[in-house]
């Protein structure tokens, strides 16, 4: 019987998480991370920040900032023309956003943003549960549009942005920060 010729990345070892102990050795953070040297401050260098625990990444300068590093998965939120996208996303499960308006100009009267029937003012949020899977796509400009609603009365161009943060996912871990979304609306 002959061997059997397998790619080489099929044959390679998938790494594990760094343990959620405190009991790891550099040499488990060198397997996970493969680094190029074998040394602390290249784990760091070549480590992937989005695999720390936000619980224990510190200044990322010692050992135990590795704790639990790669054992789950971080969201992120990313703009792709007028969608976002929720990526890294392990199952369906659901999301809660939060929608802030952060700022307006305009070529004419300034817009009125409202939710429902009352008047948004810069500051103002809004949250939205929805249901979403790896890489879904979300139409920015239909979200825009429930969580809030853009009148004006004379014409001219009004330019919104909207902040757009994950706050909380039944699964996955989601990430602090935000992105914007700027959306130009021609008012009549």
């Amino acid at each position: 019987m002959g061997n059997l010729n397998l790619p080489i990345e099929l044959l390679k070892q998938e790494n594990m998480a760094i343990p959620d102990t405190n009991t790891f050795s550099l040499q488990d953070v060198v397997t996970e991370i493969n680094p190029t040297t074998d040394d602390l401050v290249d784990c760091f260098a070549d480590a992937v920040s989005g695999s720390f625990d936000p619980s224990y990444s510190g200044s990322k300068n010692n050992l135990l900032n590795f704790r639990n590093y790669g054992a789950t998965p971080v969201l992120t939120l990313t703009l792709s023309g007028n969608n976002f996208v929720i990526d890294n996303a392990t199952v369906s499960q659901g999301f809660q956003m939060k929608f802030t308006y952060i700022s307006q100009t305009s070529t004419g009267t300034l817009a009125t943003i409202k939710e429902g029937t009352n008047t948004v003012s810069i500051g103002g949020t809004k949250t939205v549960t929805t249901v979403g899977g790896p890489g879904q796509l979300w139409d920015a400009n239909a979200l825009l549009g429930n969580p809030f609603t853009v009148q004006g009365s004379y014409s001219g161009v009004a330019t919104i942005t909207v902040g757009i943060e994950i706050t909380s996912a039944d699964t996955d871990t989601f990430p602090t920060g935000q992105i914007t979304s700027v959306q130009n609306f021609t008012l009549q």
